[in-house]
This record gives C-alpha cells, structure tokens and sequence, in this order.
C-alpha cells in the first residue's frame, strides 16, 4: 500500500470511527489527507470500497489469532488451564486493542445494524468464531482429563465467551472516553481464575 493510500485508509478509519460511515463525506477524507477528492480516487474507487478494505484489514488481522488443533494440543500440554488462558487473552488483545484495530472495532459496531458486512463480522469475530475455538480448547482439555467429565464444553464455552465479551465492550468503552481500565481487567483475569478453579479436574490439579 502506498503511502498516500496508507493516510487516506488511516484518515478515514479515524473519521468513520467518530461519526460513522454515513456522517464522513469523501471530500472530508480527502481534505484531512491534504488531497482532492479526485485524487483520492487514484487509490480507492469509492467510499464503500474504502469501507470494505477496513473490514478485510479487520478481519485479516484477527486471523492472525487463530490458532490450529495442533499448535492449541501442544499449547495445552505446557501450560496450566489458567496460565493457557491468560495468555490467549493476552495474544488476543495484542492483536484487537492496537488503536487502529480499535477505532476499526467501533466501526462494525456503529455500522452492524446497518451494512449487512459488519453485521456479518460482528457475529462472526465476536460470537461464532470465539465459541467453536473455545468449544474446541475445553474439548482437547477435557480429553486430556484436565477439566471434568461430567462438563459440557459447548456450554463452557458459552459461558467464556460471552462474559469476556461484556467486559471487552466495557473496556472499549472506558477506552473511548479515556477512562483507566484497570478494574475491568483485573475483572477479566478474575473470570480466567475462577473458570479455571471450577472447570479443573483432579488430575489436571496433579498435573499441572
């Protein structure tokens, strides 16, 4: 990407995140790069082709978290439930809470109810796709006698997931206002704890 449409993408981003997609004109993004509305045309072919680039950045990004059966089976076997799932929230938010991933965060969320490619993110990032990976985690734990038996990993899962993703949009929240997120991430660590605690077998307490 060149340089010029490297600022037009950032420029926009920036904008749409604060006045959503309908409220930022082409000729404000080109005028907060310092080009005409011409030239931005050089490099996008239209507004909505600046839109859809934001969402494949999203979702390329986010693939870079996901992780295959094997590297999460061998993830597994080194680490404590606790320890495995701390540092998942940690290489997950390494990745979703960089600024631009942020501000990009805002956007499908302000655009969901209203372009049917956000609403399709939205429910893919934040709910499908976490809970069959997490489904899938609690499965290899479980298999190897670390949680217990008489668990349901589905629900487990939903469990997880959906409690992290409240405090995520409470942090996303404090982070727009510039708000300290200290409490909401202890809060995050705590839920990792007490799943951890509750989900854990005896042989998963001798083990590990």
């Amino acid at each position: 990407m060149s340089a010029t449409k490297q600022r037009i993408f950032d420029v926009a981003v920036d904008l749409i995140s604060q006045k959503g997609f309908n409220g930022v004109p082409v000729r404000e993004i080109a005028g907060n790069v310092g080009i005409k509305v011409s030239s931005l045309y050089n490099h996008f072919q239209s507004k909505e082709d600046i839109l859809t680039k934001i969402f494949d950045y999203y979702e390329a990004e986010i693939e870079k978290t996901m992780r295959s059966k094997e590297y999460l089976e061998k993830r597994i076997d080194r680490l404590s439930a606790q320890e495995f799932w701390e540092k998942g929230l940690l290489n997950f938010q390494a990745v979703t809470l960089k600024p631009l991933m942020q501000k990009i965060s805002k956007i499908i969320l302000l655009e969901m109810f209203r372009d049917e490619r956000a609403r399709d993110i939205a429910l893919d990032v934040f709910f499908s796709r976490q809970q069959k990976i997490v489904e899938t985690i609690f499965m290899l734990m479980q298999k190897k006698g670390l949680i217990k038996d008489n668990l349901d990993p589905r629900f487990l899962a939903m469990e997880y997931t959906y409690a992290l993703l409240a405090m995520q949009f409470e942090y996303d929240i404090l982070t727009n206002w510039n708000l300290a997120t200290d409490k909401v991430r202890k809060k995050m660590f705590d839920h990792i704890k007490f799943i951890s605690e509750y989900t854990k077998s005896a042989k998963g307490g001798e083990n590990k």
